[in-house]
């Protein structure tokens, strides 16, 4: 009987063990899944004609170009993660009043990939005559622009829940039409949150040593 008692009781330990690898690598997988960090968004490029004062030979409305020129740049800048994008929503502003809008179109991008979008969008609502007439002076005026997306991050076969993502930066233009600031614009979320995600690794991490127990 004592034998019998013996073999019995190695096997339940070992598939006590075994049990517990696979709960382990899903506790970590969720927890790491809560604390994905990106997509990162920049501007590279910014560009409005009608307060390019060399272009601007004529004060009439009817010449107004109400376009504005754009290329912004969608990092990834995980290593071990690509991203699925639903539809992502651009809002250009003037005063806080929104003046146009872009969607970019679903798509796929890869682990550590850049992809670009250079687009162009009618603005509307825009006092050009009063724009004008500030970079004109040599002062300078401010576009806002604004992306929210719902991205969902690949990891093997698996994809997260999706990730609400909503950033912005004001552009600073000038007598040029261009963006005063030379380099690259980080779109940046005003509230940061990281912090969850450390909180669900943990719990999951507790988790998994209670059940080893």
């Amino acid at each position: 009987m004592d034998e019998f008692s013996a073999f019995a009781d190695v096997p339940t330990d070992r598939c006590g063990c075994l049990c517990c690898i696979p709960t382990l690598a899903i506790t970590l997988w969720i927890g790491l899944s809560f604390n994905l960090k990106g997509p990162r968004c920049y501007i590279q490029e910014f560009y409005v004609p009608t307060l390019d004062l060399s272009q601007n030979h004529s004060n009439s409305t009817n010449s107004t170009n109400p376009s504005l020129f754009f290329d912004i740049a969608l990092k990834n800048i995980l290593d071990d993660h690509s991203i699925r994008y639903g539809d992502v929503n651009l809002t250009f502003s003037y005063r806080r009043n929104a003046v146009a809008n872009y969607t970019v179109p679903s798509f796929y991008q890869g682990k550590g990939k850049t992809a670009h979008r250079r687009e162009v969008v009618e603005a509307r609502g825009v006092p050009w005559e009063d724009a004008r007439r500030v970079v004109s002076n040599g002062s300078k005026v401010v576009f806002r622009v604004d992306l929210a997306a719902r991205p969902r991050f690949r990891f093997w076969f698996w994809y997260s829940k999706k990730k609400g993502v909503r950033i912005g930066a004001d552009v600073e233009v000038d007598g040029s039409g261009m963006k005063v600031y030379k380099d690259k614009i980080r779109l940046n979320d005003a509230v940061s949150k990281g912090g969850v995600g450390y909180f669900v690794l943990l719990l999951s991490l507790s988790i998994t040593l209670f059940l080893l127990d």
